[in-house]
């Protein structure tokens, strides 16, 4: 492990570890909702009117969270993409960015705690677990949020090195505590404010942190984040922190706010998942933290310091009555440096700890080798015996029955690799702990990575509701002679996504809303009718004999009034409700003399064939 830790070669492994790690399916993942999508429609709307202090999502404020991920996504944007292309993977750049700091932060910071070799490996780890991974992909706050309180915490533990750090490690610590303010808020700030609070009482000493402790500090911080606070609460008459606190933060400090609640533990439960391959060595870690405590070691520094950011961050998001996987994040590269602590000191740990840690890296190993595949079976394909019926009906595609062989190969080949993989990891552990194990363990991370977000999610059609709504648009060229983004939406799917995929000129509402409407406009447009959420509007357009029993009902009559010239359908699954979903999308007003209407009840007027209808 010597020669990988050595000089610049190990900043460009781990750099390159965490660039793999974030990058599987950030080029073919679809836009998610909720979060992911709200992100990044607001950035770019600001792109679209050139307001950069506001935040809004369609016409509504957006005051939830600070300005710096969306500025970060229009500069990313603005570089290597447009507003109008839509394209979900430049605004996720800066997520990918904020996991490589995070893991180069991770290095530099623990390698003047713990050492260069336990620092590699720890930082190696990190950088590819399965949460950091995750949300290295993801276009939201998270990953840059780890990124800059974990480059806080380097400055830290370079300043308590005592190796005449000097002003450049105040310079880096307030930069970063400035820009975690500006990503999200007080979690940066919080995480390294508990760590200097429990170091303090824990050893009574205050000098090590004069490093940091400069006039211009805080106030660099200050100016980093004031100047924009002023402006969002002026542009919002109030509203942005009167919201941001009372609405988003508040709620979430005494309840499970929008049903993300769980009981205390709950982290601590998904822990050998969320920081796999790093669980392999987590319990020797912790076993080496523990000993250098007790027997007050000359590491015992080192291990305060670990214990200091890991625990009491995660003691408040147990506690804290919302709960998501995320929350606790920022404290991962503390657990992760402790584990590559532990690796390097492996000959020391008891055998208790190696085979409790080999254990719960097992179950993690045999809980993802389950669920990768099973997911991609459930979601692979998104046929509804709904979808079926609506075709029947009329309604052109939309669903596919079974898997497609080639893309079902690619993702159980990938699954196979993560097996095995994870296996060798395993056994490498139990025969040659060391460098071996550590490879094995990396690259397991790496595998999951590839198997999950680069194979069986991206092949989920079932879930890819906007992506289908969005290549249904295609139509309008063949139809009204529009291109695709010229022809407005109305619908009533109103998850995020779609909203993200056809534009800021997507108008969302009920389905009466969208149906008046559709009806109230002459030109064409694109309707979309959300028809799990409807009882009556489903079963009158999947038979004749249902619409005309249904025909007094307002919204059938109201559906029955719109000229319809198109009619195709989506078919999947909205994850966010967990509902079975099909989205019936009409093209209505083409005013080509192309028409192909829904199916009416038979009467004298239909004895004569109508060459557009589908169904002859």
């Amino acid at each position: 492990m010597t020669e990988l830790a050595r000089g610049v070669r190990a900043y460009v492994i781990i750099g390159l570890l965490a660039a793999l790690s974030a990058l599987a399916g950030i080029f073919t993942l679809p836009p998610l909702d909720r979060d992911e999508s709200r992100f990044a429609q607001a950035t770019a709307q600001m792109l679209e009117t050139g307001n950069f202090v506001e935040i809004n999502f369609l016409d509504t404020e957006r005051n939830k969270k600070p300005v710096g991920i969306h500025w970060l996504q229009a500069v990313s944007v603005a570089a290597l993409s447009d507003a109008e292309a839509r394209e979900i993977w430049a605004y996720r750049i800066p997520s990918l960015l904020g996991v490589i700091l995070a893991a180069l932060a991770a290095f530099w910071g623990g390698q003047k705690l713990i050492g260069r070799e336990a620092a590699f490996a720890g930082a190696a780890l990190f950088a590819t677990t399965i949460l950091l991974g995750i949300e290295g992909g993801i276009a939201k706050t998270d990953a840059m949020l780890a990124g800059c309180t974990t480059l806080a915490m380097a400055a830290l533990m370079n300043a308590r090195a005592g190796e005449n750090p000097g002003w450049k490690t105040a310079l880096l610590f307030w930069f970063a505590i400035g820009l975690g303010s500006l990503i999200k808020g007080p979690v940066t700030p919080m995480v390294a404010g508990l760590a200097i609070i429990a170091l303090l009482i824990w050893e009574r000493e205050w000098r090590w942190l004069k490093p940091v402790l400069t006039w211009w500090g805080p106030i660099l911080a200050i100016a980093m984040v004031v100047p924009w606070l002023v402006s969002i609460q002026i542009a919002t008459e109030g509203n942005f922190l009167r919201e941001a606190l009372g609405d988003d933060l508040g709620p979430k400090l005494v309840s499970g706010h929008e049903r993300h609640g769980g009981p205390i533990g709950y982290h601590l439960l998904l822990l050998p998942l969320l920081l796999f391959p790093a669980t392999l060595f987590l319990v020797p870690g912790v076993g080496r933290l523990v000993g250098a405590i007790r027997q007050k070691t000359d590491m015992v520094g080192a291990a305060r310091f670990l214990v200091c950011w890991a625990v009491p961050t995660w003691l408040v998001f147990e506690i804290l009555p919302t709960k998501l996987p995320h929350y606790v994040l920022p404290a991962y590269p503390a657990l992760a440096l402790a584990a590559g602590w532990g690796l390097v000191e492996l000959v020391k740990a008891q055998a208790w700890q190696r085979w409790v840690s080999w254990g719960l890296f097992a179950f993690a190993g045999v809980v993802f080798a389950i669920v990768i595949p099973v997911a991609f079976v459930m979601y692979g394909n998104n046929a509804s015996w709904d979808a079926v019926r609506l075709s029947l009906a009329g309604f052109q595609g939309g669903f596919d029955l079974g898997l497609d062989p080639a893309v079902a190969a690619w993702v159980f080949i990938a699954s196979a690799l993560f097996i095995g993989l994870t296996a060798a990891a395993l056994i490498s552990d139990r025969v040659k702990p060391g460098v071996l194990a550590l490879v094995f363990a990396v690259l397991a991370g790496l595998g999951w990575q590839l198997a999950a977000r680069g194979a069986a999610l991206p092949n989920a059609y079932a879930v890819r509701l906007a992506d289908q709504v969005r290549g249904a648009r295609e139509y309008s060229e063949i139809l009204n002679n529009m291109t695709p983004d010229e022809i407005v939406t109305a619908s009533s799917y109103t998850e995020p996504s779609l909203v993200f995929s056809l534009g800021t000129d997507t108008v969302l509402g009920s389905t009466e809303e969208v149906i008046a409407f559709a009806a109230g406009r002459e030109e064409p447009t694109m309707l979309v009718l959300d028809l799990s959420r409807d009882e009556s509007l489903l079963p009158a357009l999947r038979s004749v004999e249902l619409h005309a029993a249904l025909a007094d009902f307002p919204m059938v009559a109201a559906y029955d009034a719109l000229d319809v010239c198109h009619r195709t359908l989506a078919s999947g699954t909205n994850y966010s409700r967990g509902d079975e979903t099909v989205l019936a999308i009409l093209f209505v007003n083409c005013g080509s003399g192309y028409s192909v209407q829904p199916p009416r009840p038979a009467g004298p007027s239909d004895d004569e064939t109508n060459p557009n209808d589908p169904q002859d």
